[in-house]
Parts: C-alpha cells; sequence; structure tokens
C-alpha cells in the first residue's frame, strides 16, 4: 500500500515530467529548424580542431556514459540509499530544465553532421541527443552530477576514479564531436551548481511534500 509521502513525490514527479517534456517538445522543435540551414558550418574547437574523428566513436562515447550512469544506480541499489537515486532523479529533471535555456539562446550548428531530430524525450533519449541541441551537454552534467551524489556518499576516498571517469567522459564527449569543448566546460559549472545546492534543493523539496523526506 502506498504511503502519502509516496504518493507526494510520485505526483511531485509526474508534474515535472509533464512540464519537461512539454517544454523539450517545443525546444527540440525549434533548435531543430533553426539549426538545420546552418548544419555545415564548422565553428572553431580546440579538442575537435587537434583531434581527427573517429569512426564509431559516438557509439563508444553514449555506451560510456550509460555505462557510468548504470553503475551509479547499482551501486545506491545494493546500498540500500534509494532516497540517492530519488534526490537525483528531481534534480535530473530540474538539471534539464535548465539545459532548455541554453538551447534556445543560441543555436549551433551540429557537431557531429549526423545528428537525428529528437520529436520528444523518447525520441530524443533513443537518439541519445536530438539535432543542434547545444551550448551544453546533458551527458555530461548528468556525468559530473552524479560523481558529486558519490563524493557526498564516499567521500575523498575514490578522488582518482572521480577525475579519471570526468576526464574520460569530457574526451568522448568533445572527440565523438557529440558537443563542442564549451559545452562540456559549461556543463561543469552547472553541475556544480547544483552539487553545491543539494542542501538548498533538499529543503525545497521537502517543503513541496510537506515532510523532511530527504536529508542525505
Amino acid at each position: 500500500m502506498i504511503t502519502s509521502i509516496y504518493f507526494k513525490l510520485i505526483c511531485l514527479f509526474v508534474l515535472l515530467f509533464i512540464i519537461s517534456y512539454t517544454i523539450e517538445k517545443i525546444v527540440n522543435k525549434r533548435s531543430y529548424e533553426k539549426g538545420k540551414p546552418i548544419n555545415n558550418v564548422v565553428i572553431p574547437d580546440i579538442i575537435q580542431e587537434n583531434i581527427s574523428n573517429v569512426r564509431n566513436l559516438d557509439v563508444i562515447s553514449d555506451l560510456f556514459i550509460s555505462f557510468i550512469t548504470f553503475l551509479f544506480f547499482v551501486i545506491f541499489l545494493l546500498n540500500g540509499n534509494y532516497k540517492y537515486l530519488i534526490l537525483y532523479i528531481f534534480i535530473f529533471i530540474l538539471m534539464r530544465l535548465v539545459t532548455f535555456i541554453y538551447f534556445i539562446s543560441t543555436t549551433l550548428p551540429d557537431s557531429s553532421k549526423k545528428c537525428k531530430f529528437g520529436a520528444d524525450f523518447f525520441k530524443t533519449a533513443m537518439n541519445m541527443g536530438t539535432c543542434n541541441s547545444l551550448g551544453i551537454s546533458s551527458h555530461f552534467v548528468n556525468i559530473v552530477f552524479q560523481l558529486g551524489l558519490l563524493y557526498r556518499y564516499y567521500g575523498s576516498k575514490y578522488w582518482l576514479l572521480y577525475l579519471i571517469t570526468y576526464i574520460l567522459s569530457f574526451m568522448l564527449i568533445c572527440v565523438s564531436r557529440n558537443h563542442y569543448t564549451i559545452d562540456c566546460i559549461t556543463s561543469t559549472f552547472v553541475a556544480l551548481f547544483f552539487i553545491y545546492e543539494v542542501d538548498n534543493t533538499q529543503k525545497g523539496l521537502n517543503f513541496l511534500i510537506g515532510k523532511k523526506y530527504f536529508n542525505i
């Protein structure tokens, strides 16, 4: 039987998801239509100019990012720290809303030159991205924030592993042409902001559901 607190959490999640889903459909359509005429343009990028494009590296990059997210969930599921995962899901949606601001602020040419249009959230998820949604990397924001939560839980014990994961993710995303270098730099600061504001985010969520549930 579902308790009142979990019912409130589900309702809040559904509300945020509907808002995110609706905005994403609008933003994806706009970025695709605005970006299509400029997708042949090449803009300067410090990493992409100095490292050749490797065939199928975009697939490896997507698999690596998915693997890190999978490990993140497995770690907290096995440890029984479900609140970390629930909080992560809520902040993931909030971070996604922030990315929309970047996507519509400036339309950049597709860095991969082979993007697939994501008509909505589910199409975007299947494509591992959509056309011209640049300026910030949702994948990299996600990875950095996950590393931040792992650091919050384990402390500095695995600092070298965090650093290696950060650098590998950064390089794979940029070298595969999924994003520009500046996208990943911006994403780092956005993720760090959400990591810094975890306590305030918890307070805000606790206020909305009317109970002190989040206390990681």
